[in-house]
């Protein structure tokens, strides 16, 4: 089932991520043991890393049992100002007490992408539980209705036999590692964070019609279990002015 909520500020989207994030995490700690969980890049998610990553939710999560993935990267080196990864490590990960080998980042330093996403996918049958499900998978959304790197019109749309892709994106020149349909598909939790008035257009013909086949977003076939949006304001706009 899709649950959006709606805050009325950026600040106030960041905190209820938080605390969404903490309650999730409590919960698959206490009833398995461990918190399996892929970050999403770009700007939005830097907000609620920075809060994770200080009281009182630093204090609140027991981060010996919570494990690190990545929903996408760009193959770029890890040290790139480009890198999911590095985003994610400033901004969060050298603030937690995590142990360094729970933290599983995308390689890209193969020469070939493709056998970057094969070993990264054998990286997570071999560490994540319950038949490589995600506890929680935080997905952004693009301006043209991309997530993690689902852009529009690119081969990976197509992938249902692989849980990890490399995938040319021609109109930025690049290549990107991404997780595919199926494994977002069965995870535990689905996370979309939005924020900011240029996501509102594409946010509000996402949600008007989630069945359509117009954005990479709408393509995922229905989730195993719960699917949630958490929208600012102005993220939230159009959506709200079509109901």
């Amino acid at each position: 089932m899709d649950r959006i909520r709606v805050f009325p500020t950026q600040s106030d989207l960041y905190k209820g991520a938080a605390d969404y994030w903490k309650e999730v995490a409590n919960l698959a700690i206490s009833q398995k043991g461990s918190f399996h969980v892929a970050l999403s890049g770009g700007n939005t998610p830097k907000g609620l890393y920075k809060l994770l990553a200080n009281t009182p939710y630093i204090n609140e999560i027991d981060w010996q049992k919570v494990y690190i993935y990545f929903g996408d990267e760009r193959y770029v080196p890890m040290d790139d100002k480009e890198s999911n990864y590095r985003m994610a490590r400033e901004s969060f990960l050298d603030q937690i007490p995590i142990p360094p080998y729970q933290i599983f980042r995308i390689p890209t330093e193969d020469p070939n992408p493709q056998v970057s996403a094969d070993s990264y996918a054998e990286l997570l049958k071999n560490y994540l539980p319950d038949q490589s499900k995600f506890d929680l998978i935080l997905l952004g959304v693009g301006s043209d209705g991309h997530t993690a790197s689902l852009f529009p019109h690119t081969s990976i749309l197509e992938v249902r036999d692989r849980l990890v892709a490399a995938v040319y994106v021609e109109k930025l020149n690049t290549w990107r590692i991404s997780i595919t349909y199926p494994l977002i598909e069965q995870a535990h939790q689905v996370f979309f964070l939005a924020s900011g008035i240029g996501k509102s257009l594409v946010i509000a013909n996402i949600l008007k019609n989630l069945e359509g086949k117009d954005y990479p977003i709408q393509l995922l076939l229905q989730a195993k279990e719960e699917v949630v949006w958490y929208l600012d304001k102005q993220a939230a706009q159009a959506w709200e002015n079509r109901r």
